[in-house]
């Protein structure tokens, strides 16, 4: 990159899930992009996440089990010690960080989901002093022209207000899990990722072909200006976890495009970051936030969406998939309270 690279601050989210994090960490100290900031937001964890991620920043290893990629470096293979700050009380205001540390530990105070420690980090870091901030899930490493070719994109339109990377699934890293983002059925308000299991050698390399479709940039890699965040607002806290990328999206509509950077490439372990929760209270937040977001942006299509509920939920039971068909109930036994509880958008 240029010496007038853009300033980039990367927001990272943890909760119990140290392991993932240091991998995460070794991949990006290791990319080379010369202006970039780390800020690690612990979400109340109950693993000595904080303790231990501190310890491997004093003497980095190799994460145990960890996978070689193309193109994908570890900063743990120098065997230098990490400079870092740790910031107990979020509310308080760090001086900018000097050029040596590279990154911010952050206790919460508790757990704030996914929008919510990433709004602690983003406001940590200040929006005065960064031109980007880049939401990484923790469960992912990157190539080490992922962040360049993010940034590139970014300021090839400033129309962009967020750009995605190609992201890899982990365990075949030659299969796509997302090109950049997602689209959304408004018949039925159901959102499919672009380019699913389609072979990496496939991906076209013109990203407006893939942009024109886009409905919002999947949140494991999104690249977000300051401009973005300054006019459309913080992620929305309320759902705590799913259906804050595409609230970010409706919301900048008609102010900002989401954007894709194909050589950006992310590999992801899809759901790691996640799946330490139960799972019958991720799928109860997954129906429950759908029918808050219809309710929010689309309420006229509430009830298109019940009935697709219902004809999901009997398929889920023909198919034995209980737990999920458990959470649709859940949802349609609720959903007036939770249209309501989404039809007045606080910005």
């Amino acid at each position: 990159m240029p010496k007038s690279s853009a300033r980039v601050a990367i927001v990272l989210v943890n909760w119990n899930g140290w392991v993932d994090s240091v991998e995460c960490i070794d991949s990006v100290l290791a990319c080379g992009y010369p202006d970039l900031h780390i800020y690690l937001v612990d979400n109340d964890s109950s693993d000595q996440s904080v303790e231990h991620i501190i310890a491997w920043c004093e003497k980095p290893l190799r994460s145990p089990g960890s996978r070689d990629f193309t193109g994908v470096g570890r900063y743990s293979d120098a065997g230098v010690p990490v400079r870092y700050r740790l910031l107990e009380d979020p509310k308080d205001v760090l001086p900018v960080a000097p050029a040596d540390c590279r990154l911010t530990i952050i206790r919460s105070g508790g757990n704030l989901g996914f929008a919510g420690g990433n709004n602690v980090g983003i406001r940590v870091a200040g929006l005065a002093h960064y031109d980007y901030f880049w939401l990484l899930n923790t469960d992912t490493v990157i190539h080490a022209d992922a962040l360049g070719r993010l940034v590139e994109r970014a300021r090839q339109d400033p129309s962009i207000g967020i750009v995605g990377s190609t992201l890899l699934y982990y365990a075949q890293p030659t299969l796509v899990q997302a090109m950049g983002g997602a689209t959304l059925d408004t018949a039925r308000m159901v959102m499919k990722h672009i380019g699913v299991n389609l072979p990496l050698g496939d991906v076209p390399q013109n990203p407006m072909e893939i942009e024109a479709n886009m409905a919002y940039v999947v949140g494991a890699s999104m690249l977000v200006s300051r401009q973005f965040i300054e006019e459309v607002g913080y992620m929305q806290e309320d759902y705590f976890l799913y259906f804050e990328e595409i609230d970010w999206a409706v919301r900048s509509k008609g102010k900002y495009r989401m954007g894709y950077a194909p050589r950006s490439l992310v590999y992801h372990k899809e759901g790691a970051s996640s799946a330490k929760t139960v799972s019958w209270f991720s799928m109860r937040l997954l129906y429950r936030n759908r029918l808050k977001f219809v309710g929010r942006f689309f309420p006229d299509r509430v009830s298109a969406t019940v009935r697709h509920l219902v004809w999901e939920m009997c398929w889920l039971l023909l198919t034995g998939r209980f737990i999920y068909a458990k959470a649709i109930a859940s949802a349609l036994r609720d959903r007036h309270q939770l249209v309501a509880s989404g039809s007045v958008h606080p910005l």
